[in-house]
């Protein structure tokens, strides 16, 4: 049984990887966040190299699976969350001298603005982020790189876009979803949402999970591979999808570019080719990795 220490175990990622994990008998978990300490769940703030340096100690993981992350559209927010911290991370795994297999979560933020011709995205195309988030993530997955060409088994699982319950609100379902539940419990009127002409690439925080521990459990190290669905849908077939699956009318949407969270570009089209995804999906056996 392998032992797997998963950071950010509180937020919607984390907690569907858990599950998962939780799902099998291959896996004792070793969750940690900023409370709580008992024999599977650690107060952690992986910036702090004596405390991080006394959970590994402790736990001794095999795999370690970095979710924390800061949506932030902060400079200072996100390269303390997603760089320095990662960069502290890596630092201390390496010091320590252990050989866990390492997982950092990217994001597709990292291409920033590609031509709709360029779709699908591969996992070598060129990174040129036009956000911070994505710029953060962008330094992240080099730090990977750094790390692995001084031998350290890291990979890079690059995630699309999140659908399901407990989503952030810096992320467009879970905008979308408070203001439905706004709408539905008599607090809000009208749905207000940024244009919905983009086409992006989503799946669910289960298949997200499972994908992502597949590639921990066979991807090449210092190797980045794709968390996605590889099918395009755009923001407007996504919004009619929740208001058929809440019984709401389109004509309470409002759409104004003023709300946009994209200031000064725009990603038309982006969708991922997960031709490398499903090559590790397929060393799986027929049975799904999770089971209800």
């Amino acid at each position: 049984m392998k032992t797997v220490l998963v950071t950010g175990a509180t937020g919607a990622l984390g907690q569907a990887v858990i599950a998962c994990l939780r799902n099998t008998d291959k896996y004792q978990v070793i969750s940690t966040s900023r409370h709580g300490d008992d024999e599977h769940s650690f107060s952690l703030d992986v910036s702090n190299v004596e405390q991080f340096t006394s959970v590994l100690n402790r736990t001794k993981p095999d795999l370690l699976l970095h979710l924390a992350a800061s949506f932030a559209n902060d400079f200072d927010e996100a390269y303390a969350v997603n760089v320095e911290a990662t960069r502290c991370l890596l630092n201390t795994v390496q010091k320590l001298g252990l050989t866990m297999r390492i997982l950092l979560v990217g994001s597709a933020a990292e291409y920033g603005v590609i031509r709709p011709e360029e779709n699908p995205i591969r996992e070598d195309h060129a990174l040129n982020p036009v956000s911070i988030y994505g710029l953060s993530k962008a330094w992240q997955t080099q730090l990977a790189g750094l790390y692995a060409s001084q031998g350290m088994d890291v990979v890079v699982a690059r995630v699309f876009n999140l659908n399901g319950q407990g989503l952030s609100e810096r992320l467009f379902i879970g905008r979308l979803q408070k203001q439905i539940d706004d709408v539905l419990a008599g607090r809000k009127s009208v749905i207000e949402l940024g244009p919905l002409s983009a086409t992006r690439d989503y799946l669910t925080l289960d298949e997200a999970a499972e994908q992502i521990l597949v590639i921990a459990e066979y991807a090449v190290a210092g190797g980045v591979y794709h968390v996605a669905s590889g099918v395009p849908i755009t923001m407007r077939e996504l919004l009619n999808h929740y208001l058929t699956l809440n019984q709401l009318d389109a004509s309470i949407v409002q759409e104004s570019a003023a709300l946009t969270n994209r200031s000064g570009y725009d990603v038309p089209v982006i969708y991922a080719d997960v031709t490398s995804t499903m090559q590790l999906m397929q060393q799986l056996e027929k049975k799904a990795l999770c089971q209800n």
